[in-house]
């Protein structure tokens, strides 16, 4: 017999449920079409990025080898296989001098916001939060992202510079470290800061640092891996040159793209997947038949559960209570105009009328049996589920009319 509830904010699903939340999600997100998308626009969005960081660091990358060298490293880690005509491009523009108006720096951002603006759309379409604005709005918001895209961009070159002088001093004082595995150990700390900053101030509902950072942490040793495994990426590539000849860099740095920008996008599915740990509970109680047998019962109870004594009313006709109930144990009546019109038992739930028409109670509820055990779902809850989860919202909807019928 389950005991009385101790709700705590802590309470997690067990991580198979999580990683098939996240498997499920991908698929209704068509996560590949997706992840093409934002690797497209990213490609095109580079040359206009960095023509605006020239912009507001021209003469110093010119002058500082440093600086050169992290921003083709930036460079890179994104394009492999076009890096150095990129570099060699950029390196010549910072070399000249340009009359910036604000009309060009407005046209380089303009440039950018596809990229930024389908990135939000992605977001939006992962965490449920798609809402449409007026397109100067829009815009605004775009150029906006851009501009916190290059602050963390310009953050983390900056930093980095720093951070290796400090891993080159430390691995001085002592044999034990290597200047390298120093220098990627403070890069991967430092970019797991910077990605975690950029979930922040992306993701469109609060989400909790932990799982901010479990997401940057993600991305940042998914990239380690990639960037690591680039040689032997192109090794297998090799004879890609006399199939597409001249586009074989193109076709690399697409494929390279696309990789890289499915370990943000799986990050954010991870995110949305903890954030989202109560809906992917009370979804079993719809997919589970005595879940009360089920080793996630605990859980549930912990976080949802209430016990009820005998004639125990749990709302009226007429009130504004929309919540969820799921008998776990006992019999509850329901009532209308005064007169019983049937009893429900465990496995049951009841309630859904009032959650999904936004409607007033149109009977009353109430413990018949000595004591019931419930499960208790806001309407908040609901709502998220359903807009979530169209074959949940289907069974609440034939459930509700055979209730219908049969009264």
């Amino acid at each position: 017999m389950p005991q009385d509830p101790v709700h705590k904010k802590t309470n997690l699903a067990p991580l198979y449920l999580i990683y098939k939340d996240v498997m499920e999600n991908m698929r209704d997100h068509q996560f590949m079409a997706m992840n093409a998308s934002v690797a497209f626009f990213t490609l095109f969005a580079i040359i206009p990025l960095m023509l605006l960081v020239i912009f507001i660091f021209g003469h110093w990358l010119n002058e500082s080898a440093i600086a050169y060298s992290k921003v083709d490293q930036i460079i890179k880690l994104l394009l492999p296989e076009l890096s150095e005509s990129i570099m060699g491009e950029l390196k010549l523009l910072s070399s000249k001098r340009f009359a910036w108006e604000i009309v060009w720096v407005f046209v380089l951002f303009l440039g950018s916001t596809p990229l930024t603006s389908n990135l939000k759309s992605c977001i939006r379409r992962i965490f449920g939060e798609e809402k449409k604005q007026f397109f100067v709005i829009n815009k605004l918001l775009d150029i906006i992202s851009v501009i916190i895209l290059l602050s963390l961009f310009i953050v983390y070159a900056f930093t980095n510079i720093f951070l290796d002088d400090v891993a080159l001093y430390v691995s001085t004082l002592t044999t034990m470290i290597e200047s390298q595995s120093a220098t990627t150990f403070t890069s991967s700390i430092l970019l797991i800061v910077v990605m975690t900053f950029f979930y922040q101030l992306f993701i469109p509902v609060k989400i909790e640092l932990r799982h901010l950072i479990l997401g940057a942490f993600i991305t940042s040793i998914s990239w380690l891996i990639l960037s690591e495994a680039f040689e032997f990426f192109t090794s297998l590539s090799a004879m890609y040159g006399s199939f597409f000849g001249g586009m074989r860099n193109i076709f690399i740095s697409v494929i390279w793209l696309y990789l890289n920008c499915a370990a943000i996008l799986i990050s954010l599915e991870v995110i949305a997947s903890l954030h989202n740990q109560d809906l992917i509970l009370i979804k079993q109680l719809f997919f589970k038949k005595n879940i009360h047998r089920q080793a996630i019962f605990p859980k549930l109870w912990m976080k949802f559960g209430q016990k009820q004594k005998k004639d125990h009313i749990l709302y009226k006709e007429g009130d504004h209570d929309r919540r969820l109930f799921y008998i776990v144990e006992g019999e509850i009546g329901i009532v209308k105009k005064g007169k019983r019109i049937t009893s429900l038992k465990a496995g049951e739930y009841f309630g859904e009328l009032a959650s999904l028409g936004k409607i007033p109670r149109q009977v009353s509820a109430y413990v018949m049996s000595d004591w019931a055990r419930l499960l208790i779902i806001d309407d908040d809850k609901l709502d998220r589920l359903v807009d979530d989860n169209h074959q949940i919202s289907l069974r609440l909807l034939k459930t509700l009319a055979k209730k219908v019928q049969a009264t």
